[in-house]
């Protein structure tokens, strides 16, 4: 191990040394306390939050010689061992180079074997995500019910990815990110120990950097020590992790809200290439949020806070409706910059977007809701009309109107001597799921006769559901209607289920959304200001929540 690496050096060795993960720390210390150890653990979180190293440290305290203790000794061979990566009782495995199903059936025939000196043989598997779905098979009895003397303790930054199986049996912790504050006290401190003089504003800039990784933190926190030779200047940290001053991202702001693209453009040329500019996107995002709790409610903000009074003046400029657009126009341009060939351009054309998309004006005081109605009203109407008078937009309507034709004969009943069951209220009232919900899904339910009826199911799904599915289905819709019904099956053609309903009622939406959309004046203006088109297939619905 090579101690003159900040990240290895500081390396926590004992559970009140580790940062930024209380809640973990405690509750896996009770549990040693109270010997309540389980079978296997997953640690799961971001990349550089303590996840392996409370691994090795949780190892230690099971393995350490002068008996399992949340504080263990440190000094005996078995503690020095594990600290040196070298124990042989702690098989240490990167799931990400043995992937294959061949190494985890090695692994779990050596799982039977006693420890070679330990009262426990801990298995600690980094990075469990990568393990294929026969590895993970292979694995999975033996986390079940392991030898007395095995422990597991798996540790991933993809959770989403591990079966569901895997996860159950397992006690889940997950690792939140660390808050700048503390990551500047750790750094704070760590430079204290090596007589490196810094000041409070530069260590902000390095904790706001690591985005809540304590070891990216520290890495960021060595590059700018060998970069300014041991004495850390504040202009050269912020040229080597691509800050910006806070002067210009202001001024963006202020340009973007005073909706003067010239001066927008203008401020932008001036910024460095080598800034991050998913970092100034970052700022605008959080000088957006703060103008919104401002605006709620000024005590929400610190006075004391050095952009308070700025905060205070730009929410004269903005009112709540535009500000949550130009704030979920901002949130989205983030997955974009990685398709961006140049950054600044993209910055660019975020914060036009802004401009282009609000309406022109601005208002320091609140809209009342009568005059937020009152506006929706105007603005329906205009494109009532704006559709009324141009055939191009009729056809589309007539198109719509085709369309909720279609789907207000849906629940006509194919043949005039079956009644349809109100069947999309039906389903979704049985206690059903997985594949039999899916199955109540392609089906429509006819009555023939008082204790007869038929099940029709579509045909493009006969060999999809196996018959206890089927059966299942019946059980339940006789249990739910109280009856004893004789329900016989048949597969029909084109069978307008509630599937499909609801795929018609999404295509109808759409058609709607868009000739709303094509409608609308400020978005022909854009239309003409890039001569662009509208992406049908790209029209989402904002959820409220």
């Amino acid at each position: 191990m090579n101690d003159d690496v900040l990240a290895l050096k500081y390396r926590p060795k004992f559970f009140d040394e580790v940062v930024g993960q209380d809640f973990i720390v405690k509750t896996l210390s009770n549990s040693i306390t109270l010997d309540k150890i389980h079978n296997a653990y997953l640690f799961s979180g971001t990349r550089g939050v303590g996840k392996t190293t409370i691994g090795r440290i949780f190892a230690k305290s099971l393995l350490c010689e002068k008996g399992i203790s949340v504080i263990p000794c440190g000094t005996c061979s078995s503690c020095t061992q594990i600290d040196s990566t070298s124990h042989l009782d702690l098989i240490e495995i990167d799931a990400a180079s043995r992937t294959k199903v061949e190494d985890t059936r090695t692994l779990m025939e050596n799982v039977q074997y006693s420890p070679t000196s330990s009262r426990f043989k801990v298995y600690l598997i980094d990075e469990v995500h990568m393990l294929s779905n026969k590895s993970f098979n292979a694995l999975l009895k033996t986390i079940e019910e392991p030898p007395k003397h095995v422990k597991f303790i798996l540790a991933t930054t993809e959770p989403e990815k591990l079966p569901e199986t895997v996860l159950s049996r397992c006690l889940h912790f997950k690792l939140s990110t660390v808050d700048n504050e503390t990551i500047c006290h750790h750094i704070e401190s760590i430079l204290s120990k090596e007589n490196i003089k810094c000041e409070k504003n530069i260590i902000e800039i390095i904790a706001r950097s690591a985005k809540g990784s304590i070891r990216d933190g520290l890495s960021l926190l060595e590059q700018c020590i060998a970069y300014c030779n041991n004495k850390l200047d504040e202009q050269k940290v912020k040229s080597l992790l691509g800050e910006v001053d806070s002067e210009i991202v202001n001024n963006l702001i202020i340009n973007t809200l005073a909706k003067d693209p010239n001066k927008l453009i203008e401020t932008i040329e001036k910024i460095e290439h080598s800034v991050n500019y998913e970092k100034i996107i970052d700022l605008i995002i959080n000088a957006f949020y703060k103008i919104t709790l401002f605006k709620i409610k000024p005590s929400f903000l610190d006075k004391n806070s050095s952009d308070y009074k700025f905060i205070e003046e730009q929410s004269k400029f903005i009112d709540s409706k535009e500000l949550q657009l130009f704030y979920q126009i901002a949130i989205a341009s983030k997955k974009d910059f990685k398709f961006s060939a140049n950054k600044r351009d993209h910055l660019s054309m975020v914060l036009l977007r802004m401009i282009l998309f609000s309406d022109g004006s601005s208002d320091s005081g609140e809209n009342t809701d009568d005059e937020i109605q009152t506006d929706a009203e105007s603005e329906n109407n205009n494109i009532a009309s704006s559709v009324a008078n141009n055939a191009k937009q009729q056809s589309k309507l007539n198109n719509i109107k085709k369309l909720n034709t279609e789907a207000s004969d849906i629940d006509k009943p194919t043949n005039k001597s079956q009644n349809n069951f109100l069947w999309d209220e039906i389903y979704t009232k049985l206690d059903i799921s997985g594949l039999s919900l899916d199955l109540a899904k392609n089906s429509r339910l006819f009555q023939n006769a008082d204790d007869k009826a038929i099940l029709k199911i579509s045909k493009n799904k006969k060999d999809v559901y196996p018959k206890s599915c089927i059966s299942d289905l019946i059980n339940k819709i006789n249990q739910y209607l109280q009856k004893d019904l004789s329900i016989d099956i048949e597969y029909e053609e084109n069978l307008i289920s509630p599937e499909v309903k609801e795929e018609r009622k999404k295509q109808k939406d759409a058609n709607n959304a868009f000739v709303a959309a094509d409608s609308d004046e400020n978005i022909n203006n854009i239309k003409k200001y890039f001569d662009a088109e509208i992406d049908k297939e790209s029209i989402k619905k904002i959820n409220d929540n």
